[in-house]
């Protein structure tokens, strides 16, 4: 079996223990995702207070429905009574009781009130959306942070698995060494510096090993599970490579969470105006109560007073003056109203450059993995080369060391530009909205 046979089933044997060793489980971008939503703390928060929100909007908050209630009171007394009247009749009488009962059914209803319920109703709905969008950010963030940390993983694995194919190019090149010592042709030298390269890759590859690690506990705290829990991810980083800038930018304004959180926030200060300005006018409100009221006394000119019936009315209140308060609670939420306004367009302005910033980013992280992507294959062919020509002694192990170190290094930058641009592509998708669908 020739050497680039040995070193193909050697990576491939590398690949599979890397795949089961222990029978560890799968987990796939999907699925991280999956248990990210529903376990992580932070979601379930802002999942709450969107519920909160969301029960908030509704008639009766607004105000717009009647108010109900059943009450009773009851009093008994035993005191002295002294009473003249105009008839020259008079009653002075001690331990005189009385009893008094009321109970009734009360009903309240305010007609109108400005159009103020009107205005509450619009802006309970306005922070009922809130709470909605609210929930997608936090989501949205925990997303971004989920694929980073996916991808981290992913990226120590690619840097592992080229690490191991190099200590095999370096236990070739050891071989050879050894047989060229053992017939003569060749000093200790090339030997030693043989084990010492190959124990420096290893070195490497236990320090590879810890940052691994060190990714998978990252990622299994943000899903909630054992730190130590261990697992296997995908072997390579997609890329969808399909993005315009002027889509990317437009969907900004109609997709962008930040944004729209602040178009809402203008909202509910307009609203808020609305609800102010309902001072300026009369309040209608229609009442009607059944009782049932008995009062009982021993002495006077009443000794019984007994009421059963229904009552209707209506209460109107204007407040002509109030001290100019509803005129300097308008011109504050008037301020309010321009501070969210200006909040709205600075977030719109940052978004913007953030996009432009972006996208030359991921464009200038695409063009460098296509040359990190020419250069790995470069420096694996120049490492076959001079692997080659150390084996039959047309080179030294100075230069088949340097061709090894290049196809590393060649590797480590594959595998961070690989990274770095799938950061760049989710960026964009926070940016435009897209990562939340």
């Amino acid at each position: 079996m020739n050497f680039k046979n040995k070193l193909f089933f050697t990576f491939i044997f590398s690949l599979f223990v890397l795949l089961s060793n222990g029978q560890t489980a799968q987990l796939t971008i999907d699925q991280a995702i999956e248990t990210a939503l529903k376990n992580n703390y932070d979601i379930s928060i802002a999942k709450n207070l969107a519920t909160e929100t969301k029960n908030s909007n509704s008639l009766g908050m607004a105000g717009m429905l009647p108010t109900a209630s059943l009450n009773a009171t009851g009093a008994l007394a035993n005191n002295p009574t002294k009473q003249e009247f105009s008839t020259g009749q008079v009653v002075d009488r001690s331990g005189v009781q009385s009893q008094n009962i009321t109970t009734g059914a009360y009903l309240t209803w305010t007609v109108f009130d400005g159009l103020k319920m009107f205005a509450t109703h619009a802006r309970l709905k306005e922070l009922e959306s809130i709470g909605m969008l609210n929930t997608k950010i936090q989501i949205e963030n925990t997303l971004v942070k989920v694929i980073n940390a996916y991808y981290t993983v992913v990226m120590e694995k690619q840097m592992i698995l080229g690490l191991k194919e190099n200590i095999a190019v370096s236990e070739e090149r050891l071989k050879i060494a050894q047989k060229k010592f053992d017939i003569g042709t060749s000093s200790k030298l090339d030997v030693l510096q043989a084990k010492v390269d190959m124990n420096a890759q290893k070195s490497a590859l236990m320090k590879e090993n810890n940052l691994l690690s060190d990714a998978k506990e990252t990622l299994n705290q943000l899903l909630l599970q054992p730190v130590d829990n261990d697992f296997e991810v995908q072997d390579t980083i997609p890329l969808m490579n399909d993005y315009k800038y002027e889509d990317l930018k437009n969907s900004i304004t109609a997709k962008n969470y930040d944004l729209l959180f602040a178009q809402k926030n203008i909202d509910i200060s307009r609203y808020m105006i609305k609800e102010a300005k309902s001072n300026y006018l009369p309040r209608l409100n229609l009442n009607a109560n059944y009782i049932f009221s008995r009062a009982e006394n021993q002495a006077g000119l009443t000794l019984l007073n007994q009421n059963l019936g229904l009552n209707l009315g209506f209460t109107v209140g204007w407040t002509i003056f109030n001290g100019f308060n509803t005129n300097t609670q308008v011109k504050n939420l008037k301020l309010e109203l321009e501070n969210s306004t200006l909040e709205y367009e600075s977030t719109k302005t940052k978004l913007q450059l953030g996009m432009i910033k972006a996208f030359k980013k991921y464009e200038n992280d695409l063009a460098i993995l296509e040359l990190e992507n020419d250069n790995k294959k470069l420096a694996k062919e120049n490492l076959d080369i001079a692997l080659e020509r150390f084996r039959i002694g047309n080179s030294t192990s100075i230069e088949l060391k340097t061709a090894q170190q290049s196809y590393q290094d060649a590797i480590d930058r594959l595998s961070s530009a690989r990274y770095n641009a799938k950061v760049s592509e989710t960026d964009l998708l926070k940016l435009s909205g897209g990562v939340v669908k």
